[in-house]
């Protein structure tokens, strides 16, 4: 909640004192122990302002703002202590990462002036946060939509590394969710130039010349340069590129926390990349799943693990054949489509999308299609 407030403190009549003394309009949660106040940052927040004690058994304040930065980064930082010397303030900064640093006693008013301003800090880094997140994922809409009427071969292979980047994710404790999901959109944007037929063969396992496996190549040094102008990108960027690199060859980073998250959405991305080449080729998901857990030098074995419980679309569905017109977005499409003129739309496998409607309704009543269409229906659809 945007006003909540976390105390963590070993003197609980202190603790009694905040919950009787402050504002009602403030949310008060209070801890006697770092461990019980980690725990309830877990399991309540994430919260608007934490405040921690300096002096405490089994760990002091410091250590307490540094766990608590981990656990949610936006959350305001507040160093309470009866001591102030040189050396835990400068810890105080460097390590806990503090908005304000407090001595014993504090006057009531200053506390509440400090937690008004933490909460109006917080206010800010989330509401900008936010509004950051969907600026961006509208820009990485409009793109996909400019890809899907180019390049839909291209499109329907993004939309498919999304689904598998999204289940990863479902499972797993990745921070920034939305940062994943728009690499896997982004990552075949550099395709743009690559005509649909060439990369519907090199997905199904055909041979290429050496002009087309040196475009499919450097696919993702087009989208680096086509992203690098976009604001707030870079880390996209770098995710992107790491899409065809073994992952002893990652790149490192200054900062411990962007290399874990540009890391391990390095790590899903690859997965998801290589599992889709592999079935797009006509392997089965298992055969494909058990020769990737051996390329232990692309593809991380906890993360296969994952698609054990992945439904890829043929349970409780049953195919028919209809015609363009009544495609839906309940349906996966179960064979190739191809133009009246025999140049390839979509490959088999693709979850029917808006744009991938739009675009095949275009074709249809442009250059016209191959009809009627295979496709998989889910069961409860079926005589609805």
């Amino acid at each position: 909640m945007i006003s909540s407030i976390l105390f963590i403190d070993d003197d609980d009549y202190l603790l009694k004192s905040f919950e009787r003394s402050l504002p009602l309009d403030f949310k008060v949660a209070t801890a006697n122990t770092p461990e019980e106040g980690l725990r309830i940052m877990k399991q309540q927040g994430p919260f608007a302002v934490i405040v921690s004690d300096m002096k405490m058994p089994g760990m002091n304040g410091v250590e307490v703002l540094s766990r608590a930065q981990a656990i949610n980064p936006d959350t305001v930082r507040v160093l309470l202590t009866g001591y102030a010397d040189q050396q835990s303030a400068i810890d105080a900064v460097n390590i806990g990462k503090i908005f304000r640093f407090l001595t014993k006693p504090c006057d009531l008013s200053t506390l509440i002036a400090v937690l008004r301003d933490g909460i109006r800090q917080y206010q800010l880094l989330t509401s900008e946060k936010e509004l950051l997140e969907h600026t961006l994922l509208g820009i990485v809409e409009v793109l996909s939509q400019i890809l899907t009427l180019v390049n839909p071969v291209a499109q329907n292979k993004a939309n498919r590394l999304k689904r598998y980047c999204r289940h990863i994710v479902d499972k797993i404790q990745v921070k920034e969710k939305w940062l994943l999901e728009m690499a896997a959109m982004l990552s075949q944007l550099g395709c743009l130039t690559i005509p649909s037929e060439v990369l519907a063969r090199h997905s199904a396992g055909g041979i290429l010349k050496q002009e087309e496996l040196q475009m499919i190549k450097e696919h993702h040094v087009l989208a680096g340069k086509l992203l690098m102008h976009i604001p707030r990108f870079e880390n996209i960027i770098e995710i992107i590129a790491l899409h065809d690199k073994p992952l002893s060859r990652f790149p490192r980073y200054s900062d411990p926390e962007q290399q874990r998250n540009i890391h391990l959405c390095g790590r899903i991305l690859l997965v998801a990349n290589g599992l889709d080449r592999f079935i797009m080729s006509g392997m089965s998901p298992a055969i494909a799943l058990d020769l990737m857990k051996v390329d232990t030098d692309f593809y991380d074995p906890a993360l296969l693990e994952l698609f054990n419980s992945y439904d890829f679309g043929l349970r409780n569905m049953a195919r028919s054949y209809i015609n363009c017109l009544d495609l839906t977005t309940e349906m996966i499409i179960d064979e190739d489509i191809y133009t009246a003129k025999g140049l390839l739309l979509i490959n088999k496998g693709q979850q029917v999308t808006l744009p991938l409607l739009t675009g095949l309704l275009n074709f249809s009543r442009s250059v016209g299609i191959k009809e009627p269409i295979a496709v998989l229906t889910p069961l409860a659809d079926i005589g609805s």
